[in-house]
């Protein structure tokens, strides 16, 4: 197996030594490797990419998807109209709130009425002249007031909702995910997902046997890449609970997922980084 091994190692290297230009390539890379890692005195360089949380949108209503205005990958303003929920449950609603109106409106006259009655035959003509006559009429009158104010109420709240079954992007950004029309969502489901336009923070991948107990938040650490008005300070605020595999876009050179312990870091004041851009920062070693 030994033998296989050397081999294999002895082929790679005649046909490195027969391409100048791979040679060259791969050296270049090693270089740049040891360049990110040891580039400056004092500090230890490490790769990392912006990040932003995407915004969910979520349903307001038990309802399905009627329209749908964007697409995933299509960039949106703030306030610009994402879906359509349809109407229907909530014009349900309503014809089932309006004939329970209609009918608690019916009872109570109904049942006026009968009071009525029925006060005629347990009253005096005396009595029932009185103005602070005994009369269960107020009572009555009151029960059936509080009970049309809930559905009232209710009702109010339908007609509100039904004038904003809208859903609209609550921040400028990239669509990240819709949901197809037809389909049904429930109440706080999200309909749809956007990315913001800028990073909200940095995460850097710094080596696996990094010691989690020497990062401590409250660190500045250098940007140090392009755009150049982004060369400033940001502050670590935390620290991943453990080694995680970075993002595709920090994958090595021969496209191999790496892993890395990932550390947070704050995005300069005036720094706009791209979500996912790719940067260089620099530690200082005194705090590594």
């Amino acid at each position: 197996m030994t033998g296989g091994v050397g081999r294999a190692l002895d082929r790679g290297f005649e046909k490195l030594s027969a391409r100048p230009l791979s040679l060259l390539v791969f050296l270049a890379s090693a270089a740049l490797l040891v360049y990110l890692q040891t580039s400056s005195v004092g500090h230890f360089r490490a790769r990392a990419v912006g990040r932003a949380q995407v915004v969910e949108h979520p349903s307001l209503v038990a309802s399905f998807i009627s329209k749908v205005y964007v697409q995933p990958g299509d960039h949106v303003e703030a306030g610009t109209p994402l879906v359509d929920l349809s109407s229907y449950f909530i014009e349900r609603e309503l014809s089932q709130l309006n004939a329970e109106v209609e009918q608690l409106l019916h009872e109570r006259n109904l049942a006026q009425a009968r009071l009525h009655v029925q006060e005629e035959r347990w009253l005096t003509p005396e009595l029932r002249m009185r103005p602070s006559r005994p009369s269960l009429d107020r009572p009555t009158e009151a029960w059936y007031a509080a009970q049309l104010e809930v559905l009232q109420t209710r009702r109010s709240q339908l007609l509100e909702t039904r004038n904003n079954l809208t859903v609209s992007s609550r921040i400028s950004g990239r669509v990240a995910l819709v949901v197809a029309p037809g389909s049904p969502v429930a109440v706080g489901s999200s309909v749809a997902m956007v990315t913001p336009e800028h990073a909200e923070e940095i995460v850097a991948y710094l080596p696996p046997d990094t010691d989690p107990a020497r990062i401590e938040a409250g660190v500045a650490v250098r940007i140090a890449s392009r755009p150049t008005s982004c060369e400033r300070y940001g502050t670590v605020l935390r620290r991943g609970a453990g080694v995680e595999q970075m993002p595709g876009q920090l994958d090595n050179f021969f496209g191999v997922a790496a892993q890395g312990m990932p550390v947070y870091i704050s995005v300069p004041l005036g720094c706009e980084l791209g979500v996912g851009q790719v940067l260089a920062v620099e530690f200082p070693k005194a705090g590594m």
